[in-house]
């Protein structure tokens, strides 16, 4: 692995080691004992602190458990158990110790208030449904997205493990992202991994994607399920998924404001409101971005609207709808050579501006969620959405689309025991349907040309899961699910002149997966499993420039990954680590060919790599400083640090062209790290870094690197007493580096770069009532 891989090491066996010596500091420990509210002993229970992704605990046969290494002062302890109402204790955390018992009434008292969706109960649900997957999953809460410029993915989802995201042009949403070795085909847009809002998908009823209608300032968690984890999310995807959970009127402030403003134009703005009435809630968001850019042609701007409505129809029913708008300009400066990387790095692609090269698009979105609790170990949801977009999109031609996607999700779970045991039981069906008007035009300057392509699309997508989940022991759950889909591709051309272009095809994947899952006395959990994805083409890959008429040749893409890893909370330490392998038949891979000699830009085809290999290992570490740094009285101060460190090699393993190369468009290394100190009088201070300590292949014939590259940068916030306003100030890119953070993959025309922004700057404010 090299040195990149021993230094990344270091830095993660450091934050350990520090940890080790910090220890000294008596931090204090938590005891106690879980029971029935008939005073039977509850074996198995997940004991949470503080709202931890992970547990730091799991109660054994007598129903006892021990937390230790907890910083002194004041920590909630939370315990969940199936078939039982979550408790939770507020304790004192001395040195000498503190005791939490806590008794939990059986599910059935529940259904007088079943869990409402978006409720601080609804997300503690959630915090336990990521701890039980026997994969690599992880939970992104409201505090740690405020902490960060929420501009884009990458802001949010930087300390996340395995996850690469890279954007475009600085702020902007579009990006880079690739799990586990997805989507390295896409030079734009988001393939092989499923973006959801409040459960439902937000994409194409294909699988296409984009960014530009998330808005992060509207969202309080962020679920991220990596690779074949993700089944309930969709099990045709490599990458896994990533599900944002938006506020609701249980979680958001009455009213809110916030602003900032900085280097290349960039400036944001939101006004919110939220509240309970009742029996219903509200929650209501305006946010407008706007960006000039540091490149040429990059100037950009969203307008988005978020309405999230409830009702608690009984005791057992909960009903909400929620519907986004979006509408998004952009210019797109497109990928540049090495030389103007060096040279000229805010510059444009000089085709691109002379075509007008952009993205002018609104979207709508709606959806329904119907939460019923059938009896007090049964519940099912009914959540059916509604999508349209119009887009306007000049780039080597003008593509117009009008695309309408409607779907639904019927989920049934059942916690009823099994002989004895502990069980989870979860069936659900998912259809969708879209239906697309695609026209393309010759470029005429940004304008509609001659009409170039007229057709009809329609994809259509079946999809039956299962997955059990069935504790064997206290501690030991085994899990075993399938899913099937049912996916068609339709296309009716309506232009004829230059061929037609009509085809139809259907994929009728199968994807099992299987999991176990072992949970220590002290709450570690060991953790492996095996899994299928099977990904069908988009239809903008079965269309792709060169077909001879009707479809390509393109195969759906099948993998396989096996995955063991262990994650946890030991002292003050947090941890995770993964291993995978995915071994890949038909892996889509692209090529931007230039469709004529000498051909100003390129354009995107694609093929099936035979056999394809992806391997790597995922690892985080966090770490307190117990009794604070330099204050230690009643009022204490705070460290904390944090690491995430991605090793991923994606192969060419059996390939005419590309046998034993590397799979361009992704570094082997990728760190990132902050230390995050907190004063009592409202002051925080977090330097981070960003590192690519080696160069990578950015094509497949692997003569062309991107070089390495390291990011510094540094937030302060400041929330002085009683008052309701938070005020911060942060820059990227502190040693004003050149270089390019995100890539375009075997470009034809040696366009393979897209340079960062240098140097910046910007500050805001955040109020609340």
């Amino acid at each position: 692995m090299g040195r990149a891989a021993v230094m990344a090491a270091l830095v993660l066996l450091s934050t350990a080691a520090f940890a080790s010596a910090a220890d000294a500091q008596t931090p204090g420990t938590v005891t106690g004992r879980a029971v029935s509210t008939g005073g039977e002993a509850l074996a198995g229970a997940l004991v949470f602190v503080d709202g931890g992704a992970h547990p730091a605990a799991r109660t054994d046969a007598a129903g006892r458990y021990r937390v230790s290494g907890l910083t002194p002062g004041r920590h909630t302890v939370e315990v969940r158990r199936a078939g039982y109402t979550a408790a939770s204790a507020v304790v004192e955390v001395s040195a000498v110790g503190a005791t939490a018992d806590l008794s939990l009434a059986p599910a059935a008292y529940a259904l007088r208030g079943v869990t409402v969706i978006g409720t601080r109960g609804d997300l503690a649900e959630t915090r336990e449904r990521v701890a039980r997957v026997p994969g690599g999953a992880a939970l992104v809460g409201s505090a740690e997205i405020q902490a960060s410029r929420q501009a884009n993915l990458k802001d949010v989802l930087r300390l996340t493990p395995g996850v690469y995201i890279q954007p475009r042009f600085g702020a902007a949403d579009e990006s880079q992202i690739s799990v586990r070795g997805s989507g390295l085909r896409n030079n734009y847009h988001a393939r092989g991994i499923n973006l959801l809002v409040n459960g439902m998908p937000y994409r194409n009823a294909d699988g296409f994607t984009d960014f530009e209608s998330l808005e992060l300032l509207t969202t309080e968690a962020i679920e991220v399920y990596k690779g074949a984890n993700a089944l309930r999310y969709g099990g045709s995807t490599l990458g896994g998924a990533i599900a944002l959970d938006t506020k609701t009127g249980y979680t958001a402030s009455p009213v809110a404001a916030f602003a900032q403003g900085g280097g290349y134009g960039f400036h944001k703005e939101q006004l919110s409101s939220g509240g309970v009435r009742g029996a219903a809630d509200y929650y209501a968001s305006y946010a407008h971005t706007g960006l000039d850019g540091f490149r040429q042609w990059s100037d950009q701007r969203r307008d988005r609207v978020n309405v999230h409505g409830g009702y608690r129809l009984s005791g057992s029913t909960d009903l909400r709808t929620f519907y986004f708008f979006a509408h998004v300009k952009e210019h797109l400066p497109g990928s540049v050579n090495r030389a103007t990387l060096e040279g000229a790095p805010e510059s444009a692609d000089a085709g691109n501006v002379s075509g007008r090269w952009g993205r002018d698009y609104t979207l709508h979105h709606v959806g329904v969620q119907l939460r019923a609790q059938l009896s007090p170990t049964q519940r099912v949801e009914v959540s059916p959405y509604l999508q349209y977009r119009d887009i306007d999109h000049p780039i080597f031609e003008v593509i117009n689309q009008q695309s309408h996607d409607w779907g639904a999700e019927v989920r049934y779970e059942s916690t009823a025991p099994v002989a004895g045991m502990d069980n989870r039981f979860t069936l659900g069906v998912q259809p969708a349907y879209e239906t697309m008007h695609t026209r393309q035009f010759v470029n005429a300057a940004g304008a509609h040309g001659a009409l170039t392509r007229d057709e009809r699309d329609r994809a259509t997508t079946t999809a039956v899961y299962a997955e059990n989940a069935l504790s064997l022991t206290p501690r030991l759950t085994a899990t075993a699910g399938a899913r099937f889909d049912r996916a068609t591709r339709r296309v009716e051309d309506r232009l004829l002149s230059n061929g037609d272009q009509s085809d139809r095809r259907t994929y009728r994947p199968v994807t099992p997966r299987v999991g176990v899952l072992y949970t220590a006395a002290g709450g570690g959990q060991v953790f492996a499993n095996a899994s299928r994805t099977v990904e069908p083409p988009l239809f903008l890959e079965l269309t792709s420039f060169g077909n001879a008429g009707g479809f390509n040749g393109l195969k759906a893409q099948d993998a396989w990954q096996y995955e063991v890893g262990a994650r946890g909370r030991r002292s003050a330490l947090g941890w995770e680590l993964s291993l995978y392998d995915v071994e890949l038949r038909n892996e889509i891979v692209n090529l931007n060919v230039q469709p004529f000699p000498a051909a100003p830009f390129t354009v995107p085809t694609f093929r099936n790599s035979p056999r394809t290999r992806h391997y790597g290992a995922e690892a985080g570490a966090a770490y307190e400083l117990p009794g604070g740094l330099f204050l230690r009285g009643a009022a204490r101060d705070r460290l904390t640090l944090r690491a995430a460190y991605t090793f991923a090699r994606y192969r060419y393993v059996r390939d005419a062209a590309y046998a034993g190369n590397d799979i361009p468009g992704a570094p082997s290394h990728y760190l990132t790290a902050e230390a995050r100190y907190e004063h009592p009088a409202g002051l925080s201070l977090a330097p981070s870094l960003e590192w690519v300590p080696q160069s990578f292949y950015v094509d497949s014939g692997n003569a062309t690197k991107n070089d390495a590259w390291s990011n510094l940068g540094l937030r302060a916030e400041w929330t002085p007493r009683r008052a309701r306003a938070t005020l911060f100030v942060a820059g990227q890119n502190l040693a004003d580096r050149r270089y390019s953070q995100s890539v375009q993959v075997d470009n034809a025309a040696g366009k393979f770069f897209e340079p960062a922004d240098r140097r910046s700057f910007y500050a805001g404010i955040r109020w609340a009532r």
